[in-house]
């Protein structure tokens, strides 16, 4: 007998989620009835985390599912036929199961938003409210095809910081393999023929690297626990709600990072404000939404005095100012967009002007990081070489 997590409504309307025990789903299904619920999505514990832990859906998964689902709107697919389609072809296992039980639950008569609302883990509020207001405009496939490029730049922007970083890690990695081979390999080997076997007196920096060399071949299998041990308390603090804070206060504060992270917050905030007033969601239901999609809690935190002088009727440029995090240009062009009617398009336009500024930043810490790394690992390999010599040359010189 199978355990199913279960999400259903009530008779008033009220969604609830639970566990229960029952031989399939038709079964479940049956027991929930009794008492009184509809299912509106199950799954058997444990296959859910199974494959939640192998793949989840990316912001470019998604952005290929709104292209293509737009694509079978205007070619005038209904919306059941689209999602049946799209169901079997995403590479995406995971959003291809998300996708197959949305497609259960419009068979059973739920609208897009609904079945897709119940994948909340997938699905943010954001999405689901650009759904609902498609829904209700009869513009889903526009919708969608501005959901789209909002996730293929928001992909484009994570994946051009990841390729930045790359090199920097990997010469960062391979700094930290060259030095433990050295202290534990090469060190002790000299020592060996330096002071056992040649007799020679050590200076005081071959001897310090020397003590460290000894407490790395000493101590080497607990200094893996501990990093092995750090690594697995980093993960779980990194996805704790201190954590994230913490990480994001972080990114804020450390130097040649802050900029790059302030420009970053600032694009997705006028991206994501002007698709939402573009698609006819009104200014106070959009600044509820965008408030928690900002993309640095420090900013969100901060965010919400903001969104309440909006929700006042003291306009947006005005508050938005009141921050101090926002360059200057941004409020500007709120301030324009405001006055003629346009904000949409002009948060749109800025959206676009910092995308590029990312990218340049982007590419200018690059090049900053990857010299300095480089510098680390010739001066530490410098000092390394210099230790070894140092005590060979007196022993020539003393004979």
């Amino acid at each position: 007998m199978a355990v199913y997590e279960y999400k259903a409504r009530n008779m008033d309307g009220s969604l609830i989620s639970g566990e229960l025990a029952a031989e399939s789903r038709d079964r479940l299904e049956d027991l929930l009835r009794e008492k009184g619920y509809y299912l509106v999505d199950c799954r058997e514990r444990g296959a859910r985390l199974k494959l939640s832990l192998f793949k989840k859906a990316r912001p470019r998964d998604i952005a290929v599912f709104c292209r293509q689902f737009s694509v079978l709107l205007n070619a005038g697919v209904t919306i059941v036929e689209a999602m049946s389609i799209l169901k079997g072809q995403t590479e995406n296992r995971y959003l291809g199961g998300v996708l197959g039980d949305a497609h259960e639950q419009l068979q059973r008569g739920s609208v897009l938003s609904q079945a897709l609302g119940m994948q909340e883990d997938v699905f943010e509020e954001f999405f689901i409210n650009m759904i609902k207001v498609g829904e209700a405009s009869g513009t889903l496939d526009s919708v969608m095809s501005r959901l789209a490029d909002y996730y293929e730049r928001d992909n484009k922007i994570s994946q051009k910081v990841k390729s930045a970083m790359t090199y920097p890690v990997i010469l960062a990695i391979l700094t930290v393999a060259v030095i433990v081979l050295l202290m534990v390999q090469v060190l002790p080997m000299f020592r060996s023929i330096l002071v056992d076997q040649m007799g020679g007196q050590l200076p005081g920096i071959t001897a310090a690297l020397m003590s460290v060399s000894n407490f790395f071949v000493g101590y080497f299998p607990l200094i893996l626990f501990l990093i092995a041990a750090a690594a697995v308390l980093w993960q779980y603090f990194g996805r704790s709600e201190l954590g994230k804070y913490w990480i994001d206060w972080l990114k804020l504060s450390a130097p040649g990072f802050k900029s790059v992270t302030r420009k970053i917050v600032t694009a997705r905030f006028a991206r994501s404000l002007g698709i939402l007033l573009k698609s006819g969601i009104p200014i106070i239901s959009a600044v509820d939404i965008i408030k928690n999609m900002i993309g640095n809690r420090v900013v969100e935190k901060r965010f919400e005095a903001c969104a309440a002088a909006i929700k006042e009727g003291k306009g947006i440029a005005g508050p938005v100012g009141e921050l101090g995090f926002f360059p200057d240009l941004l409020i500007h062009m709120i301030a324009i967009g405001e006055s003629s009617g346009e904000l949409d398009e002009m948060l749109s336009r800025t959206a676009g002007f910092f995308d590029l500024e990312v990218e340049e930043s982007i590419d200018r810490l690059t090049v900053m990081i990857e010299p300095l790394l480089i510098i680390v690992l010739g001066a530490v390999v410098g000092v390394i070489i210099v230790s070894i010599m140092l005590p060979m040359i007196n022993i020539m010189t003393s004979m």
